[in-house]
């Protein structure tokens, strides 16, 4: 098939055309996206030096609801409370991750009797780019599972984990469980508290 002149300006805007519906649907879809993933991280608590995000919902509270004995392997491996402190100012400030029994969880769900022992609960913290620390949840003085200070405008991320240890006296399934919150101190003030 021949083309003439004006055949071949015709399929250049027809090219032309396509490409930029093209374009525009993988611009705006792209835009959408980021929209969407940039929006689902709302700041949870703040003060005027640090803002404390968790990355899901209800992100503060540690739950276990049936006794399922892990391996440190298995645990370490389960699923995760991801935490993202911001430090805002351009100074060092201290601040303490604590992990504390949520009181008024276990007596709304009268946990009297039932609730699975300190000794035989682990938890561990994962900060970005350093080793994974494996603690009893009893082994915590005062429940502080980090001490750190923050430098200036430092952005820095945690994963906390919390099973039952695989050498629990308790029976696997058993309805024991605990009830814990993630708190964040910041010179000895709560922070991130319900």
């Amino acid at each position: 098939m021949y083309y003439t002149n004006y055949n071949i300006k015709k399929e250049r805007i027809k090219n032309i055309i396509i490409i930029s519906i093209i374009l525009f649907v993988a611009i705006f879809s792209t835009y959408n996206i980021y929209q969407k993933f940039s929006d689902t991280e709302n700041i949870d608590y703040s003060s005027d030096s640090l803002d404390v995000t968790f990355h899901e919902k209800d992100g503060e509270q540690l739950d276990i609801t049936k006794v399922t004995p892990l391996t440190d392997s298995v645990g370490l491996s389960s699923k995760g409370h991801t935490i993202k402190i911001t430090n805002n100012l351009t100074e060092p400030v201290n601040y303490k991750i604590k992990i504390i029994d949520n009181k008024e969880k276990m007596e709304e769900q009268n946990c009297e009797g039932i609730t699975i022992p300190r000794e035989e609960i682990k938890v561990s913290i994962k900060e970005a780019g350093q080793a994974t620390k494996v603690y009893k949840l009893s082994e915590l003085e005062k429940g502080i599972i980090l001490s750190k200070t923050a430098t200036a405008l430092e952005t820095t991320k945690y994963t906390i984990r919390i099973w039952v240890s695989n050498d629990t006296h308790l029976p696997s399934g058993s309805d024991n469980h605990y009830h814990g919150l993630i708190q964040i101190f910041e010179n000895d003030t709560t922070l991130a508290v319900k």
